[in-house]
């Protein structure tokens, strides 16, 4: 799974995804974060009505449009194998695919112990990158506000993960945004591009375990350990 991820340089999404943000992003901290966590509000990328590629927040924990009241179940990660055989997501996978942002992901590695080591996955350059993600807009009423939700698709580990993990999180190529943002493209059309990223100019490293919990940030939390 990938239940945590950094976004350290929010001002370089705009640029990096071409897309303009709208309200709410606008509303944004443009801190540096360093342990984004199911539940939170995040930046994704999508296609709005009107064909433009925005900038907007989602809820990270996926709820469907057709769930009649808030289901206990929002999964924060969807497998790239299962996304059409269900009908928890295959209509976003049709028609709602978003990217996520992010510039670093967390793994943790089963250890002797119960508590698991995590480990920090980044291009040794620290150029951001994006999730491939779904989105859906749930509204519980007619006259209640909707909500918009998020989930990061996953794919079996490249070999740099294998290690740690056996999933992690479906990175589309930049050149292949414009395919996976486009709602008329087919879903079996971009099913390919949910394969385990290349590990050319990627590094990972343990770090402590203090990102294991949620209300933990800043730059520490990615201070290698043995």
């Amino acid at each position: 799974m990938c239940g945590r991820y950094t976004l350290r340089r929010i001002n370089l999404i705009r640029a990096a995804l071409d897309a303009m943000p709208t309200l709410p992003f606008e509303e944004f901290s443009e801190r540096a974060r360093f342990n984004i966590a199911p539940s939170q509000l995040i930046p994704v990328v999508r296609i709005n009505s009107k064909g433009d590629r925005v900038l907007r927040l989602a809820r990270w924990g996926f709820i469907p449009y057709w769930a009649k009241s808030l289901p206990k179940l929002q999964p924060i990660n969807a497998r790239a194998e299962t996304l059409s055989s269900g009908g928890l997501f295959r209509a976003a996978f049709q028609r709602r695919r978003c990217l996520i942002p992010a510039d670093g992901f967390y793994e943790w590695k089963a250890g002797e112990t119960r508590k698991k080591q995590p480990h920090f996955f980044h291009y040794k350059d620290d150029r951001p990158f994006a999730f491939a993600g779904l989105w859906e807009r749930w509204q519980p009423a007619p006259d209640a506000q909707p909500l918009e939700t998020c989930t990061i698709i996953t794919t079996p580990p490249n070999d740099l993960v294998k290690p740690i993990h056996n999933r992690m999180p479906a990175i589309v190529q930049p050149h292949d945004y414009a395919k996976w943002l486009d709602p008329n493209t087919p879903a079996q059309t971009v099913r390919d591009l949910l394969r385990p990223c290349p590990i050319e100019d990627w590094e990972a490293f343990a770090v402590g375990t203090r990102v294991n919990r949620a209300t933990e940030d800043g730059p520490d939390l990615l201070d290698p350990c043995e």
